[in-house]
């Protein structure tokens, strides 16, 4: 903790502990007043008790977010070396950590790289137009011809009713 979070923290701590006294000292005098008149109802706490009460929050809020330095631990198993943050770990090179993943064909950045604002929709369309071409020049030499009965090729016989009326 720096000399500064520690003097806010005594200002706020003194600011809070006058604050709840003078607040104390408010209801008691309510109560001696509600025993001798019965129109005490209309008084609230004064207000600089509430400003006090505020402004050692804030304090005691700013003095805790002062406080945070880098944490430092003591290894358990070592000679009683404290250890910073920051202090064994470097920042990680992306580019020589996902080689393996890169020669591999897996994208770790898979999630960012086809969201659809990064993905080119042509070249994706062309993919698909190139895969369908290929898919149904398999299927056609292998593919049973057009069933009499009903007047429907094998292809739209799978699909659902009301893809095969658009297809018409």
């Amino acid at each position: 903790m720096s000399i500064l979070s520690k003097f806010l923290l005594v200002v706020a701590i003194c600011q809070l502990v006058h604050s709840g006294f003078s607040s104390h000292e408010f209801h008691v005098l309510k109560k001696q007043l509600a025993l001798r008149n019965s129109d005490v109802d209309q008084l609230t706490l004064p207000r600089d008790i509430q400003l006090e009460v505020l402004s050692g929050l804030v304090i005691f809020t700013l003095s805790v977010f002062l406080s945070n330095d880098k944490l430092s631990f003591l290894l358990l198993p070592g000679k009683g070396k404290l250890i910073k943050q920051n202090a064994y770990l470097q920042e990680i090179s992306m580019n020589r950590a996902t080689i393996s993943n890169n020669l591999a064909g897996s994208d770790p950045y898979g999630d960012v790289t086809y969201m659809p604002n990064f993905v080119d929709v042509h070249a994706r369309r062309e993919q698909v137009r190139s895969w369908v071409i290929e898919h149904d020049e398999k299927h056609l030499q292998s593919e049973p011809k057009a069933d009499p009965e009903t007047k429907q090729d094998a292809r739209t016989k799978s699909m659902p009713m009301h893809t095969q009326k658009s297809k018409k």
